[in-house]
């Protein structure tokens, strides 16, 4: 075997390694490594480092329909520090997403389930309905974000409605706020601005005279939530 002691170039469009080896070839200025059939061949090494800001994969297949490029992008400003991801060692669960301790350490994780989601309570009220009308049970911690009184069709006579709790007959939704001989669809809307329900849960109801009433049907409806 002769060994050359200097190896400037070759005129040549492709270096070969090896008989059926890999070959090095230009590819308009730039390197493609391809295999002894000119099929793009692989490239092991322990560090592959790029000078440049992005990398490209499926490069090939650009415009072909499905197969369209990919790249991985490093952001043009607002860097002030080198950056390190270290992936997850599994493949993760269904409906999992990648945390962060903070450090670049990628996890998969759970995402939490949020406690102050709106809830809403319906309760039906009729002109024959019982002077106190059980609605529902705030759990300790809600908050009553709104409440509603909806006609679906009006009462006549002159009857009345608060809603609250036993001892705060109103403390939701004052009667002045509600006229229940309003036409059919009206709405009729509170905003509380309670403190969160402290100490047991709080049973909610509906205080009603019936004013003479012999036709009518609303509903009653509170929106609460319980914040983390």
């Amino acid at each position: 075997m002769s060994m050359l002691g200097q190896f400037i170039g070759t005129v040549k469009d492709s270096f070969q390694i090896y008989i059926g080896g890999v070959k090095l070839k230009n590819n308009s200025g730039g390197l493609k490594v391809t295999d002894k059939n000119d099929a793009n061949s692989t490239v092991t090494a322990s560090k592959f480092k790029a000078t440049e800001d992005e990398i490209e994969l499926n490069d090939d297949a650009a415009g072909s329909g499905a197969d369209f490029k990919m790249q991985i992008k490093r952001p043009a400003t607002g860097m002030t520090a080198a950056v390190a991801f270290t992936l997850p060692a599994t493949a993760g669960s269904p409906n999992q997403v990648v945390q962060t301790d903070g450090a670049g350490n990628l996890s998969w994780g759970t995402p939490a389930t949020s406690t102050q989601n709106i809830s809403t309570d319906s309760t039906n009220l009729v002109f024959g309905s019982a002077s106190t009308v059980a609605m529902f049970t705030l759990p300790v911690g809600a908050v009553v974000q709104k409440v509603r009184v909806i006609v679906d069709t009006a009462f006549n006579g002159t009857p009345s409605i608060s809603i609250g709790i036993a001892g705060t007959l109103a403390k939701y939704m004052p009667a002045t706020d509600i006229d229940l001989t309003a036409a059919a669809k009206t709405i009729f809307e509170a905003y509380p601005a309670e403190a969160p329900v402290s100490g047991t849960p709080e049973d909610v109801i509906a205080t009603y005279a019936a004013g003479s009433a012999s036709a009518g049907a609303a509903r009653m409806e509170v929106d609460y939530s319980i914040p983390t």
